[in-house]
Formats: C-alpha cells, sequence, structure tokens
C-alpha cells in the first residue's frame, strides 16, 4: 500500500469521492502523513513514488462540429452519432482510468494522444473527479489531417513547468499533416526532467508505404534528444508514446541503436494493442541515462473494466469507444501504459536546478 500525505488524503475525504468510500477506508487505514518539505519539494515516501501514464484515449472527440472535416463523423449529426451524453461518459471513464492507474493518487505526468482540442483536455481535468489534483496539461492543434493531437497533463502541485516546445514533422514527402512531437521540460525536487510525447503515423495505407514515415520521425526525435544533452548532458529524459510499430520494426531499431535511449518493456499479461487477434506492443516508454534496474518498472495497465470478451478471435482484448460504426460504450483501442520511477534516486550526480 502506498503511503500518502495529508493533502491526498483532504481530497480523498470530499463529498465527491463517497463512491470511493471503501476504497477510501482502506486507503486510509494503511497511510500515514508525510508532511511536505518548506523548500516545496516532495518528499516521497516509497522506492517508486513518481508515475508516467501513456495512453491512447483513440478518437476523443469534442461533439461540437468546427472547421476541420476530420471531426464530422464525430458529431450528433455524424456517423457516428457522437452525442454529448457519449462523449461525457468517455471523459469520465478516462478520469476513472486515472485515478485507477494511481491507485488513488493520480500519475504524476500524463501522456495522451488522438484527442481533438484544449476543449476536451479542459473537460478532463476540471472534471469533478480529478479537479482537486491541479492538473494543467501542454497541448496545441496539430496541422494532423484528421485534427488529432497529443497533450501532456502534469501535476502543478508536484512537479514545476519550466517550457516547452513541439517539434514539427514535416514528412519525407514534404507533407506537414501528422502530430507534432511535444517536448515538456519540469523541475522534480532539485533536478531537471524532460518529457517527449509521439504519436508517430499510422499503417493507414499499408504497413511497408508508411514505414518510411516513422523512420524518419524516429531520426527526428532521436535527434531532438541527441541534442538536448550536448547542451545539458546531466539531463533525465522520458519518452513515451504510440509509434505504431512493435520493438523489431525499423523505426524502433533506430532508436534502440541510439546508445542513450533505453527501452523500457512492460511486464505485463497483455501487450497495449490487439489486432486481429494478436496482441502487439506499439506504445512505447524510453529512459535516457544512468538508470538502474530497481529505480523504475513499467507495465500496461489492464483491470477488467478495460477489457471485453474478443469473440473473434478469443480471449480479452481492449474494450473500445466503437465497432466500426456501432457503439460498443467502452473508452479506448489501446491499454494505457505506465512507467514507475524514482528520480531522485536516478540523478543524484546531476547538477540542481536554480530557481
Amino acid at each position: 500500500m502506498r503511503q500518502c500525505n495529508n493533502a491526498t488524503m483532504c481530497r480523498l475525504m470530499k463529498g465527491k469521492y463517497i463512491f470511493l468510500g471503501f476504497a477510501v477506508v482502506v486507503l486510509l487505514a494503511g497511510c500515514s502523513s508525510v508532511e511536505r518539505q518548506k523548500s516545496g519539494d516532495v518528499n516521497f515516501p516509497n522506492d517508486l513514488p513518481c508515475t508516467f501514464m501513456f495512453y491512447n484515449v483513440e478518437n476523443l472527440f469534442h461533439p461540437s462540429d468546427d472547421s476541420l472535416s476530420g471531426d464530422d463523423p464525430f458529431t450528433p449529426a455524424g456517423e457516428k452519432r457522437w452525442t454529448y451524453s457519449k462523449y461525457n461518459r468517455k471523459i469520465n471513464a478516462i478520469c476513472k482510468v486515472i485515478l485507477a492507474a494511481g491507485e488513488w493518487e493520480p500519475p504524476l505526468l500524463i501522456g495522451l494522444c488522438e484527442l481533438e482540442n484544449d476543449r476536451v483536455l479542459k473537460d478532463l481535468i476540471y472534471n469533478p473527479l480529478l479537479i482537486d489534483y491541479n492538473y494543467k496539461f501542454l497541448h496545441r492543434d496539430s496541422p494532423d489531417h484528421r485534427g488529432i493531437d497529443v497533450a501532456l497533463l502534469y501535476r502543478e502541485d508536484e512537479i514545476r513547468y519550466i517550457s516547452h516546445s513541439f517539434i514539427s514533422n514535416c514528412l519525407p514527402d514534404g507533407r506537414n499533416t501528422t502530430r507534432e512531437i511535444l517536448h515538456g521540460e519540469f523541475a522534480l525536487q532539485t533536478d531537471t526532467i524532460d518529457i517527449y510525447v509521439n504519436h508517430w503515423t499510422s499503417k493507414y495505407g499499408g504497413a511497408y508505404e508508411t514505414e518510411k514515415f516513422r523512420v524518419y520521425q524516429a531520426r527526428l526525435l532521436s535527434n531532438a534528444i541527441d541534442s538536448l544533452l550536448f547542451i545539458f548532458p546531466q539531463r533525465k529524459v522520458l519518452v513515451a508514446g504510440d509509434f505504431n510499430d512493435n520493438s523489431s520494426s525499423a523505426s524502433i531499431e533506430i532508436l534502440k541503436a541510439n546508445e542513450i535511449l533505453q527501452e523500457i518493456v512492460p511486464q505485463s499479461e497483455f501487450d497495449s494493442y490487439k489486432y486481429q487477434g494478436k496482441w502487439e506492443s506499439i506504445d512505447h516508454f524510453f529512459v535516457v541515462g544512468k538508470w538502474n534496474s530497481d529505480q523504475y518498472r513499467s507495465e500496461v495497465f489492464a483491470p477488467r473494466f478495460l477489457l471485453e470478451d474478443d469473440v473473434t478471435y478469443t480471449g480479452l482484448k481492449p474494450f473500445r469507444t466503437y465497432a466500426g460504426y456501432s457503439y460498443n460504450g467502452g473508452i479506448s483501442d489501446h491499454l494505457p501504459i505506465l512507467l514507475h520511477f524514482n528520480l531522485q534516486e536516478a540523478v543524484q550526480s546531476a547538477n540542481p536546478v536554480a530557481f
């Protein structure tokens, strides 16, 4: 059982969490209070106190229509009949996933992809289930032809925002019609940490035909990290994303060929995605820096409520929102991946950050 601080106890005792009453009783029984340091840094009480979650939330569109044609199916009058009721159900479900993933202490950082705009992000962070955790987000509208973007949520009270930027994915054929790479810079305790959130080109149109785009994006990311570390060699970097390729693909091999990038393979029963009956790992974590194996662990978060029976191929599969054009009532065709880490020990030789 994880320990918690007084602020966490107060949040969990609020009336809006009554439906979690049993979980709260269990949590309070096993928790002891931990005081926040006067410096504003967080005194973490266990060996892996930080969690970074990445989640492809599959077509999280706001029901309102906008000027882009990409969202037309996800409107009340569109082919999907995407109503506000269905939208709110999905928003609430994602909030519950976030709470459950952190064992009632939500993740410090959350990378998201396949969301439409900042309206859906505001609906997430200001939802009654999450509002007291003081999430902020980094995002901007990308040039993606469907209007789907990447974003990064962070808990403002627990980690200090420094800056962020976006790396353009202007593809080799000259098109600039896909998601950008989001780079966020933060201070945690006395150290600086950089986060890269990715959603690479899909295999729509053919795996072979689109491979060159993902290879290009791999080189783009690798070069960006090399440039960062050339200036700040002590930095620790976390990379997450839906790369639309598995570990043996050419694009991922390029990342692994960069000796500073280390892939963190989740140790879980399931992979994060299932296609035609086969589980695949296309969502990945990478770390940069000197990490010992006891300073992190990764998992695919797969509670039963995120899964449904696979009647075609047997077993289970992610509980997605739509099956074709039929509303299925689920959340996503991906499972979230989690990286638990202890930055303080991992970066004990890094230079302090001045404020």
